[in-house]
């Protein structure tokens, strides 16, 4: 992960906007604003977020920004340009670095940072970022914080937009496909279809539930084949056979391994 600093010089010398963070391995980037300015004083860009109280800032409207300062892909010279500066391809991250985040448009520019000198109130709301989530049944969702707190998201009951998340709703496949976003910024089907972090935090029904008891649950009450052999003292191909029969059905089937519920092979002993 690399933080920049969001810096404006328009009113004074390096005015403190808020971060941008860059998540290499994703190669996207989320936005965090100090919740002291209002949309008037920050990047015009995340206006409309920010007059809503909304100051944790998505990938895709972080990646406009950054879009707006650097040489866009449509510049005539392109290709000389990223041979100049010995870049084999277009990459956002790197002609940031080029630009320093600057732009004609206003007196913003990005520095370096590292995670120890962030502001107390972005490092607070950094931990309230998800660790983990679970799909369960119903399209409900286990969401698992790093602070610690737990909560029971009900995705029927969420104020999203429902045309966009039809196929999440209607199809079971692709509700259980949920992932949880770079840097713990929410929860997504893919980069449009999200739900931040934030909305979860306030929104999701407390769970009395740690992430270490799930944990807990896995190593103890879940089994693979080979684990099931052992506790039968038999074959994969008898195992096979159970599943075959209808008799022992796997939580989650694989191509050479399952994975079954312990109850369920304990009930064959």
């Amino acid at each position: 992960m690399v933080i920049f600093a969001i810096i404006d010089n328009a009113v004074y010398k390096d005015r403190l906007l808020g971060y941008l963070f860059y998540f290499e391995r994703s190669q996207r980037f989320f936005t965090e604003l100090l919740e002291e300015y209002d949309e008037w004083e920050l990047p015009f860009i995340f206006s409309g977020f920010v007059a809503k109280g909304q100051y944790s800032i998505g990938s895709l409207w972080s990646r406009k920004f950054v879009a707006q300062r650097i040489i866009p892909t449509d510049r005539q010279n392109l290709g000389s340009i990223l041979k100049e500066n010995k870049l084999r391809e277009y990459d956002e991250y790197k002609l940031l670095l080029l630009s320093g985040g600057r732009c004609a448009q206003d007196e913003i520019c990005l520095e370096k940072t590292d995670e120890d000198s962030l502001f107390p109130a972005i490092k607070d709301r950094l931990v309230r970022k998800v660790r983990d989530c679970v799909p369960v049944s119903k399209r409900k969702i286990m969401i698992f914080f790093k602070d610690g707190k737990s909560v029971l998201f009900d995705l029927n009951k969420a104020s999203v937009d429902k045309r966009l998340f039809a196929n999440v709703l209607g199809n079971d496949a692709v509700f259980k496909n949920v992932r949880v976003a770079p840097g713990g910024n929410g929860i997504e089907w893919g980069e449009e279809r999200n739900i931040s972090a934030e909305l979860l935090y306030e929104t999701g029904k407390k769970m009395d539930l740690e992430y270490e008891d799930v944990l807990s649950f896995m190593n103890e009450r879940l089994v693979d084949t080979s684990g099931a052999c052992s506790l039968l003292g038999c074959s994969r191909q008898y195992i096979n056979q159970l599943v075959r029969e209808g008799k022992l059905e796997p939580i989650r089937a694989g191509l050479n391994n399952n994975l079954f519920s312990k109850a369920d092979i304990e009930r064959e002993i």
